[in-house]
């Protein structure tokens, strides 16, 4: 039997407009997966077309800059309340948004052509597609469906943030075979093991449901509960990967790396959170590797990073930060934190951590009102901790003379009980954003994902749901930039409140914050790399956000390509000195 020229094609899926803004990054999964199958003497390719230039292109150059005006009209009166000034300009601008919205969509089109042709001219069986959520999971639709109209005989494997939320929801309504929730290389090498064996797709899947799993839905790692699978678990436990990019994979890219330090969460009980779809407690991978990741990524002009667990425990922080410092190399990076009790030795750990180049942290704290932190979030902190910890890291950056940005994360409104109202949680919320004062609050609206406690208590809670309410919010396109007034119907109401009245009280919250000059709704590794660009105010920051929210709304780079250069230069500056600040002699 011949062979295929290529043993799997890899897909980051895609969406008609740049969401945030490190859409742009380096994308480290595929390039993971890719690195492992290669090792194993597999063919395979990536082909990922979240760049910086992505967001203009197919659309005209005339059409970009017109709507690079409408949009930044409609900034000024809408901050400024000219409600009806703002309409003019809404109404002035959709039909250009239609267009160029047009424009995207032929162009995406065209995009999955173009993977139809490689396929076929490489004898293609197997297609992995990154999932995401809203247009881009509608665009990972469209291209299954298509494969399966044009390539009946590929195999299309479904894998990504969107599985991992959903899980056996994925395949409503889609043409996927297979999904993976959690690590794939295991999987994948099975797979292509076994597509070597057979002469058919209807073949494949008999043998891959007898021999490698009975379940369309593959759990792997922390997300699987048969023990009697331990291989299914090995990459999760045992073995990380340091993935290698090729020269095509850094071009057009905002040079920042997401570096595995680890997997789960300490906690993993918050009522809200997806994550507790994990079956394990936090993983620590060794520092060793992470080390060594450090200095392969520098070899590449890499020297930001962001830790990808959901929570870095400071300990295990601190062991990291002592390597880095040992091994004296140059790196910033970004970590999710989980507020905790304050010691001294938590405050040792704080110094450690910032000396060694932690400059941006992201905290969950989700209300300062303690009651629903307790009986509605689950979430196992007092406001109490988290203004503790968040001093803690403030003195602490002031103890060795560096920075460290914190990033406040909300939810509100908040499901409400006996003997409190949706005002007393909007104080007690502003009390804690002026008791601790960080660099960013991130405001969220509730939200509600399979297998959380939200949604299997949900009318403990308060929440109402339509039946078809999960299918609509996985292609739901969230932004918590549109006005309330253009919010769609999803079916979807919080003890009475329907959806546009629920973003309505977001708003309210995210303004008046605002309103303090505490810039909202950045992420902790944009806090990170502008301040390593010498964006050190709070109104350096609010710049920053109104402007690459402007390229958000128009569909426009023009902003963040200028900020993305400035960042990538100043990464390589850092990868190729040492902590003395001495070029390397390498």
């Amino acid at each position: 039997m011949m062979q295929p020229k290529l043993d799997l094609l890899l897909v980051n899926s895609m969406a008609p407009r740049q969401r945030i803004a490190s859409d742009a990054a380096l994308e480290n999964s595929l390039a993971i997966l890719r690195t492992y199958l290669e090792d194993e003497d597999f063919r395979v390719e990536v082909i990922d077309e979240q760049r910086i230039s992505a967001t203009e292109a197919g659309v005209p150059k005339c059409l970009v800059k017109l709507l690079q005006l409408i949009v930044s009209m409609q900034m000024k009166t809408y901050r400024k309340s000219l409600k009806y000034i703002w309409l003019i300009f809404m109404l002035l601008g959709w039909p250009i948004q239609v267009l160029s919205m047009y424009y995207r969509a032929q162009y995406l089109s065209s995009k999955i052509n173009d993977i139809i042709r490689t396929i076929q001219e490489n004898d293609i069986h197997l297609l992995g597609i990154k999932v995401w959520y809203g247009d881009s999971f509608k665009w990972s639709k469209l291209l299954a469906t298509k494969i399966r109209s044009s390539c009946p005989e590929v195999i299309i494997i479904a894998g990504g943030p969107q599985v991992k939320v959903y899980g056996e929801h994925i395949f409503h309504e889609t043409d996927f075979d297979v999904a993976i929730m959690g690590p794939g290389e295991e999987i994948l090498k099975k797979m292509i093991v076994l597509d070597r064996k057979v002469d058919n797709k209807t073949e494949f899947l008999y043998r891959f449901h007898e021999e490698i799993s009975q379940s369309r839905l593959v759990q792997t790692g922390i997300y699987s509960n048969d023990e009697t699978e331990p291989a299914n678990q090995v990459q999760c436990s045992q073995q990380h990967i340091i993935p290698r990019y090729r020269p095509v994979d850094l071009q057009d890219k905002l040079l920042f790396h997401t570096l595995v330090d680890g997997v789960g969460c300490t906690w993993n009980k918050c009522n809200f959170c997806s994550h507790t779809r994990q079956v394990a407690s936090y993983q620590q991978r060794s520092v060793q590797d992470i080390v060594k990741e450090f200095q392969v990524m520098r070899e590449q002009g890499i020297a930001f990073f962001r830790f990808s667990s959901s929570e870095t425990p400071v300990e295990y922080g601190k062991k990291i930060a002592q390597a880095i410092l040992d091994q004296g190399i140059t790196v910033n990076y970004s970590m999710f934190v989980r507020a905790t009790k304050v010691t001294p030795a938590v405050y040792e750990a704080y110094c450690l951590l910032i000396q060694s180049g932690l400059r941006a942290v992201f905290m969950g704290g989700e209300t300062g009102h303690d009651l629903i932190n307790e009986k509605v979030m689950n979430k196992g902190i007092q406001k109490k901790d988290i203004v503790d910890t968040i001093n803690c890291i403030k003195l602490a950056a002031t103890e060795v003379g560096k920075s460290c940005r914190i990033g406040l994360s909300l939810i509100y409104p908040t499901p409400v009980i006996d003997g409190v109202t949706l005002q007393d949680v909007y104080a007690e919320n502003m009390r804690l954003i002026k008791e601790t004062l960080p660099d960013t609050v991130i405001v969220n609206p509730p939200g509600v994902f399979p297998k959380t406690s939200w949604m299997d208590n949900s009318s403990k809670f308060g929440f109402s749901m339509a039946p078809d309410f999960v299918y609509e919010l996985m292609q739901y396109e969230y932004s918590i930039y549109k006005p309330v007034e253009l919010w769609g119907k999803l079916g979807f109401s919080l003890q009475g409140h329907s959806l546009p009245e629920l973003m309505k009280e977001t708003g309210r919250l995210r303004t008046a914050i605002a309103d303090m000059g505490i810039p909202t709704d950045i992420s902790d590794e944009y806090l990170m790399m502008t301040e390593a660009i010498g964006y050190t105010t709070k109104s350096d920051l609010l710049k920053f956000k109104s402007d690459s929210l402007q390229d958000i709304m128009s569909g426009s780079n023009r902003y963040m390509r200028e900020v993305i250069e400035k960042i990538n230069s100043q990464g390589r500056n850092m990868a190729y000195r040492n902590t003395d600040g001495k070029p390397r002699n390498e």
